[in-house]
């Protein structure tokens, strides 16, 4: 018997949103809808320059699969999660902000370093541009795996983010591995399109046996099979991937298993922020899910709380009653 929905390994992040206009994205050279990583001296200059123009909009603890795995411990699931935090205010507050939440955590804190941080800069059209320095995150390594959480866990869920270093991407190799040999499934979900287009060959490796779970969306989708059309897409990842889920924004949602093909709707919103969108929705669909017979529930329930998180910065709830109305609601 699985003790835990979830066990998720990622980076510990902090999150810093501030909402800019297209000037400052500019001047900072930075990619509109995309995630940078940093050097330690790039992101101090960045964070430096928006810090004296602009007043920070949210401060919260992040990193893709965190943030999966907070959304699934405040809707009442167990679940755990392993990162790598250096032993400042930074990591702290990441701990003490999961823990508080519900979930196991499996931290490893080190004196080097300092804690990751994500700078996720907010344009007027509520897209997200995310520059990033991994601090600490970086430094994880295969020791660092809980064992005893692969095993009592019924999925693993790793991110796309972690193959862009030798020693994180061989963590997910290992864990891989120790899921296999205790028949935990496996969750990849490739989290963002520069990645993708820079470690394809990396991402390859973590699914070329087959996997669970591929969670992506549209633009990864297209970059990782290299194809111009979302169905042509759709075939090529279905050979890694036992269930394939491709989010599509305002358009919905496309499911695709060997049974069945399923489509959901967007929900007209108004909307303020994407920042966690994907995040929250895979986190929302795995607590749902439990069996085959899940799939449309879990898909209608994983789209509607992605469709509210969007309607608030960041990508947490500030109130845990929101997330209890949107569990009960659906459950009705």
């Amino acid at each position: 018997m699985k003790k835990y929905k979830l066990y998720g390994i990622g980076n510990a992040l902090l999150d810093y949103e501030y909402l800019v206009d297209e000037k400052m994205l500019e001047k900072l050279e930075v990619d509109k809808g995309t995630m940078l990583l940093n050097d330690f001296e790039k992101h101090t200059l960045i964070h430096k320059r928006l810090k004296n123009t602009l007043s920070v909009k949210k401060i919260s603890p992040g990193g893709s699969v965190a943030n999966s795995v907070y959304a699934m411990a405040k809707f009442g699931d167990h679940v755990c999660f392993t990162g790598k935090i250096s032993n400042d205010v930074t990591g702290d507050t990441f701990a003490s902000s999961l823990s508080e939440s519900g979930v196991n955590c499996y931290l490893k804190k080190i004196k080097e370093d300092i804690s990751g941080e994500c700078l996720v800069l907010i344009t007027p059209d509520n897209e997200r541009t995310m520059n990033t320095y991994l601090g600490s995150s970086s430094m994880l390594n295969k020791k660092d795996i809980s064992q005893e959480f692969i095993k009592y866990s019924k999925f693993l869920l790793i991110e796309g983010y972690l193959v862009s270093a030798t020693n994180t991407y061989d963590v997910c190799l290992e864990a891989i591995k120790q899921c296999k040999d205790n028949n935990t499934g496996i969750v990849v979900t490739l989290s963002d399109p520069n990645i993708v287009n820079f470690f394809r060959d990396n991402i390859l490796g973590l699914v070329e046996n087959g996997v669970e779970f591929i969670f992506c969306n549209e633009q990864e989708a297209l970059n990782f099979s290299q194809k111009e059309k979302i169905s042509d897409a759709i075939k090529y990842l279905r050979k890694f991937t036992k269930r394939l889920i491709i989010t599509l924004g305002s358009k919905g949602v496309t499911y695709v298993d060997d049974r069945i093909s399923l489509s959901i709707d967007g929900r007209s919103v108004k909307s303020r922020d994407f920042t966690g969108a994907g995040d929250m929705f895979l986190g929302a669909f795995l607590h749902k899910f439990n069996s085959d017979d899940d799939i449309s529930t879990s898909l209608e329930f994983a789209n509607i709380c992605a469709s509210e998180i969007i309607q608030v910065y960041g990508a947490k709830f500030e109130d845990d009653q929101d997330y209890f109305n949107l569990s009960e609601s659906n459950t009705r």
